[in-house]
């Protein structure tokens, strides 16, 4: 009888190890970035990035497969840079809970002067939704569930800490903080250096500190009481 040898068993395929983004992909990055936002997502080409990095067409797709995957690129460096604003390490005490508050406000209006195409860019997708891919939107959506999601986190911090009223609705403080600032960048895109952007925001931040905080809320119950 003759058998077959069994045949030795291929070895699994090692899993993909994630690409590092070179010198010439963060060229890239920057460029479409820059596009995006001076002409929205429709309205920026494959050919037009390439003629930005000064590189061929035929070489972006080297680095990225298609328009979207530059985008979702961009959207991961906004993503860093934004997320860089918000404290990682909660403050312990009000005193530094109220200095990390103002400067979060301050830092926001330096991102937009060091990088204008970051709310622009967030302020042009919102405005062109209907016209994207699902796949983008859902990575701007994300963009805002996460910026909503720190300032919540840092509301909550307020609370902890006793510098908030203790009922301050989380959600509804995050959003006002989101709205708010959303609304003095577009002043400021629209009106240039004559909106003073950092000043305005850090006055919103006092206010936000004012209306919310626990000093407030027991003066008008003891006034309340009183009378």
């Amino acid at each position: 009888m003759i058998t077959v040898a069994p045949k030795p068993l291929a070895a699994e395929p090692a899993p993909p190890v994630p690409r590092r983004r070179g010198s010439l992909d963060q060229v890239l990055v920057d460029a479409a970035m820059d596009l995006f936002a001076s002409y929205g997502y429709r309205g920026t080409s494959l050919s037009r990035i390439a003629r930005a990095a000064g590189v061929t067409k035929g070489a972006l797709y080297w680095h990225f497969s298609d328009k979207e995957e530059f985008f979702l690129a961009v959207v991961d460096k906004v993503l860093h840079e934004w997320g860089a604003i918000w404290p990682r390490d909660a403050a312990t005490s009000a005193k530094e809970f109220n200095r990390a508050f103002l400067r979060a406000f301050e830092n926001l209006a330096v991102l937009n002067a060091k990088n204008p195409w970051v709310s622009r860019l967030l302020l042009i997708i919102t405005l062109e939704s209907h016209k994207i891919s699902p796949r983008v939107l859902r990575a701007m959506r994300r963009a805002n569930l996460n910026a909503l999601r720190d300032m919540r986190t840092m509301v909550e911090n307020g609370k902890a800490l006793g510098v908030f009223d203790p009922s301050l609705d989380v959600a509804w403080a995050g959003t006002q903080m989101f709205s708010c600032y959303l609304g003095h960048a577009n002043m400021w895109y629209l009106h240039g250096p004559r909106f003073d952007l950092r000043r305005s925001l850090t006055r919103q931040a006092r206010e936000f500190l004012s209306l919310w905080s626990i000093k407030k809320v027991k003066g008008a119950t003891n006034g309340a009481t009183s009378e």
